[in-house]
């Protein structure tokens, strides 16, 4: 059952983020003292808590909830089997947050007693409280965290992650396990075996089928010829039928004679003012010199 607290101004309504209360009295000392005046004003006694309006207030609030998370998030992961610093990771990470989840630990301290609840504090404790000895927080949370985690199977999920990390889980600071990552990543430091190209060409043989390797040859320029020859393929498609029919004629190696006498032509000469016309047109259109406007060109 939800605590329910009687507004100046209307009915009474559950007391937002009472759960935390129990809690917020189990926070050492030397965590509270760095956290502000206003966290450090609430009322020791749950009594007067409870019967203080502006604390009552201030436990609503959002800057409350956050310390609760935080403080719960900074003492349970030096628990949870890590040895660096939990602000090396970012909120992405599923370690940061399953430490920024409060509900996990306090269901279980609760669960084994070591925290009671908030209905239990309002109606049975009139006494001031005072701070938990750290000391005493170790014992308790040493055997809490590892607890939780297996149970919720948080290690399954961390170990995941470790395994396959990623940009997001770290944050903005330098770090070396973000070092580590991004050298992993980029392969920075991988050391490639050296071998012979005999060694390479057995196991190339091996793997293709008995196939050989032919080295390739350093002269030619793959990426030129490709986009030559896509170049000449799309100037092709401008041409004429009777011009793509002199142009394949002359590729196959037949002389001005023989393409005028298979189409037709009175003599070789109509055959290379043509020729010239497409050597011409494709200077052009792919932005070179030939010379088609000399006259090098012979049967």
């Amino acid at each position: 059952m939800p605590i329910m607290l009687t507004r100046k101004d209307g009915p009474p309504t559950p007391f937002r983020n009472a759960e935390y209360i129990p809690f917020y009295y189990f926070i050492p000392k030397s965590i509270l003292s760095c956290c502000g005046a206003e966290l450090n004003a609430i009322p020791r006694n749950p009594q007067e808590l409870f019967h203080n309006w502006a604390a009552c207030e201030f436990v609503e609030s959002d800057l409350f909830r956050l310390l609760i998370i935080d403080a719960a998030a900074f003492m349970v992961w030096p628990y949870m089997g890590f040895g660096e610093y939990m602000e090396i990771y970012s909120g992405y990470d599923p370690a940061w947050r399953f430490a920024h989840c409060p509900d996990y630990w306090i269901q279980e301290l609760t669960d084994e007693g070591i925290l009671a609840s908030a209905g239990e504090l309002f109606k049975g404790c009139h006494s001031e409280l005072g701070y938990v000895p750290e000391w005493q927080i170790d014992i308790y949370l040493r055997y809490i965290v590892p607890n939780v985690m297996k149970k919720h199977r948080m290690d399954e999920i961390i170990r995941v992650a470790r395994e396959y990390p990623c940009f997001e889980d770290f944050d903005f600071r330098k770090s070396n396990q973000k070092t580590d990552f991004i050298r992993k990543w980029y392969h920075t430091r991988t050391r490639h075996p050296m071998i012979s190209l005999e060694e390479f060409q057995e196991a190339y043989a091996d793997t293709h089928g008995g196939q050989e390797y032919e080295e390739p040859d350093p002269s030619q320029n793959v990426e030129e010829t490709v986009v030559a020859q896509a170049l000449v393929d799309q100037f092709k498609a401008t041409l004429s039928e009777k011009d793509m029919q002199i142009l394949e004629l002359r590729m196959s190696g037949d002389t001005l004679e023989e393409i005028a006498e298979k189409l037709g032509y009175k003599n070789h000469s109509g055959v290379l003012k043509r020729i010239r016309k497409i050597g011409q047109a494709y200077e052009a259109y792919a932005g070179v010199d030939y010379g088609f406007e000399n006259d090098k060109i012979t049967g």
